[in-house]
């Protein structure tokens, strides 16, 4: 007897492989449990078999020798089943890991998250995708192509900040991102009586920072530059069936753009910031509609103006009527026949004899609606914002007053931003915000930038007053007096005017923060043709800008075009002005020089804070005692003077600044910024309760006047101010 050689178990399972073949080995591979797995077994057993004894040995010998000659060879060709399974499962593995992760079109969700604008909106929302371009190389390689393979996509949701958590100098710098959706329409977005060549969708991005370029299944839409506005492209392309949108996003700011870059004051956050819509039109979309109520006096009769952009967005002649109402009153538009892709600017007034007025103590509301229709009077479109009627104007004196009742507010400054998604807030983020201000007891917001339309929004259910500025931050002398850079800051201030103007928290528009301290004369003709600019669209607000000044500077005639002067004070904080700003027992005098330079304008305390991260000694600069005595100090100081029109802290919350920020505390955190009365987690520093108690103790709006006899006098409203 003799027992199987080694070279005649390799030659069995050799023999096996070649006579499993192919097909037979990708089935073991994949599942060596299959039928070809036991196939497999049983061909082993018929090769080991003829590889046995053939002497006629005795068989207890023989059948030993062939079971453990067939048990080693069953190992050996598991080992190898198992190796080609492990091989056959990484290869597997990388393909899918290529291929990129499943993807699913879905149609967006009718609705929208703030109630203001167009009833036919559909969020965009659900799972997008994204693929970072740290080497801008996408454009070059085609990733706007209208390609179903996902590989080197991640899925994301959206708003979506892509350099949330990163706070290199390379994230702040910006970079390049590129989301995608694919989707589909939906079924029931049309009127069955709307023919397929009269409907068309529209998408709006909320805000993209900074410069978006979108194209719609591999076709170029349109490109936009600038954050914190919305703006909108038709969806020329889009059909049945699975769309691809893919989205361009590049955050690398230069000198010129708004705000400036590379750095700036907050964290450069790149990304779809808010969110995206779409929005079926039928004929005609309601493209723009401004509601404007007028009151003359505190105690008249109202006159709600409104005016709307109504847009064919087909190629043929559109017959359409225009109805709306302003809570229980009704305005007719008419009729009008628009040439194909015109548009009409439609009017109406309506007044309002007995108002209910908005304020922060009774923020009463009226719904505005707009219908629509064909000429068969068939619905198309709607509109519905909420409107407040209330008049804000500065007094002869320089007192900020709102329906005559004059001003003293309290507030925050506040930034958008998470720790851990950015720039990129939800509803319920937003809404934190906004409940710590009120929990604090102020009664005015502001910052650098337009706010996210749900904090908008509301602000005025609320009762908060908004000190709206568009990004011209900080900008450089050189900039100021370019034409170009011009015509961009124009646009901003009118995209901000027109997309906000019909909240009533609107207190203001600001064209500005800290531009050259003193001005140049590039810097007066700014201002005088921003403030021209601002009276133009919308004559019934303020203008104002919040500048640097300290002792030293003499009275600015560059300011005579504004209504409203914001001053930032750091006294005590930041050295200005060679250190006049050092001590702050010059900030009471320096206050009432700054009164006599400009006793015809509403003046504010725009800034007041001081970083605090630890305890300690009062005397410390950075500690929380040192905080709360530096805000009380402050505030009491602001309280002496009756001329002021109010103040805010900066800021409500800490936020991320810039790489190396140190902000005046000997023991910095940077990059971040913690002057915040809340810190990046969400707890109350000690210093918010110091100015809580200070912010509810303060009157900061007069009692209402005493209501007149009659209500009979109405006034001639003024003159549209312009059309759309």
């Amino acid at each position: 007897m003799r027992r199987p050689a080694a070279h005649d178990r390799r030659g069995a399972a050799g023999a096996i492989r070649r006579r499993l073949g192919r097909e037979s080995a990708n089935r073991l591979t994949s599942n060596p449990a299959a039928p070809g797995g036991a196939r497999a077994f049983r061909l082993l057993d018929r090769e080991l078999a003829s590889a046995g004894d053939s002497s006629g040995g005795p068989i207890s010998l023989a059948s030993s020798a062939r079971a453990g000659a067939r048990l080693t060879l069953r190992m050996l060709f598991v080992g190898s089943l198992l190796g080609w399974t492990v091989l056959a499962l990484a290869l597997s593995s990388a393909a899918r890991a290529q291929a990129g992760p499943p993807y699913v079109a879905q149609p967006p969700t009718k609705g929208a998250l703030y109630r203001d604008g167009q009833t036919d909106r559909y969020l965009l929302g659900g799972t997008w995708l994204y693929r970072a371009d740290p080497d801008d190389i996408g454009n070059a390689q085609g990733w706007w192509r209208n390609v179903a393979a996902t590989a080197g996509w991640l899925p994301v949701s959206v708003p979506n900040a892509y350099n949330a958590g990163d706070f290199s100098a390379a994230s702040m710098a910006g970079s390049v991102g590129w989301y995608r959706r694919d989707f589909t329409l939906p079924s029931s977005a049309f009127a069955r009586y709307v023919p397929a060549a009269d409907r068309s969708w529209i998408i709006r991005f909320e805000s993209v920072n900074y410069r978006a370029t979108v194209w719609l299944n591999g076709r170029e839409i349109g490109s936009h530059s600038g954050a914190y506005l919305p703006f909108e492209f038709d969806l020329n392309g889009v059909h049945g069936g699975v769309n691809r949108l893919i989205v361009r996003v590049d955050d690398r700011r230069t000198a010129s753009d708004l705000p400036p870059g590379p750095g700036g004051g907050w964290w450069n956050y790149g990304g779809l910031l808010r969110e995206v819509y779409l929005r079926s039109v039928q004929r005609a979309d309601l493209a723009q509609a401004v509601v404007r109520p007028l009151l003359p006096c505190p105690t008249c009769a109202a006159t709600v103006q409104e005016q709307v952009l109504v847009r064919n967005v087909t190629g043929a002649p559109q017959t359409v009527m225009l109805r709306g109402s302003y809570g229980s009153a009704r305005l007719n538009f008419g009729e009008r026949t628009i040439a194909p892709h015109a548009t009409w600017t439609a009017q109406a007034d309506v007044g309002i004899v007995h108002p209910r007025l908005w304020s922060p103590t009774s923020p009463f509301l009226y719904r505005a609606s707009l219908t629509l229709s064909d000429a068969r009077g068939r619905s198309l479109g709607g509109y519905v914002t909420y409107s407040g009627i209330r008049s804000i104007t500065v007094t002869p004196g320089g007192r900020l007053e709102l329906n005559g009742r004059l001003l003293d507010l309290r507030g925050v400054d506040i930034h958008e931003q998470s720790l851990q998604t950015g720039a990129a807030l939800d509803p319920a983020q937003l809404s934190r915000l906004v409940g710590w201000t009120r929990e604090l007891g102020a009664t005015v917001i502001r910052s650098h930038y337009p706010l996210n339309p749900e904090i908008e929004a509301l602000a005025d259910r609320d009762g908060l007053l908004i000190w709206s500025e568009i990004p011209v931050y900080q900008v450089q002398g050189q900039y100021l007096g370019q034409p170009g850079w011009l015509a961009h800051a124009h646009a901003v201030l009118t995209a901000n005017i027109l997309a906000n103007e019909n909240h009533p928290s609107v207190l203001l528009w600001s064209i500005g923060n800290e531009l050259p301290t003193p001005p140049t004369s590039a810097e007066a003709s700014y201002i005088a043709g921003a403030a021209a600019l601002a009276r133009r669209l919308d004559p019934t607000r303020p203008v104002g800008m919040a500048i640097s000044d300290w002792p030293g500077v003499a009275c600015q005639s560059a300011y005579a075009p504004l209504d409203v002067i914001g001053f930032n004070d750091y006294f005590g904080w930041f050295d200005a002005g060679a250190g006049a700003t050092d001590d702050r027992d010059a900030l009471g005098p320096f206050l009432d020089s700054f009164r006599a330079c400009y006793p015809t304008k509403a003046l504010f305390v725009t800034e007041f804070g001081f970083d605090a991260d630890r305890d300690g000694p009062v005397e410390e600069r950075g500690t929380y005692a040192f905080q709360s005595n530096s805000a009380a100090y402050h505030l009491d100081v602001f309280a002496s003077k009756p001329w002021l029109s109010g103040a805010m802290y900066f800021t409500l919350q800490e936020y991320a600044a810039f790489p190396g920020y140190s902000g005046g505390d000997p023991l910095p955190n940077p990059p971040f910024n913690q002057k915040g009365l809340v810190d990046l987690a969400g707890n109350f520093k000690p210093a918010f309760a110091v100015v809580q108690g200070i912010y509810k103790a303060t009157v900061q709006i007069a009692p209402a006047p005493a209501p007149a006899a009659s209500r009979k006098h109405t006034a001639r409203p003024p003159p549209r101010a312009r059309q759309l």
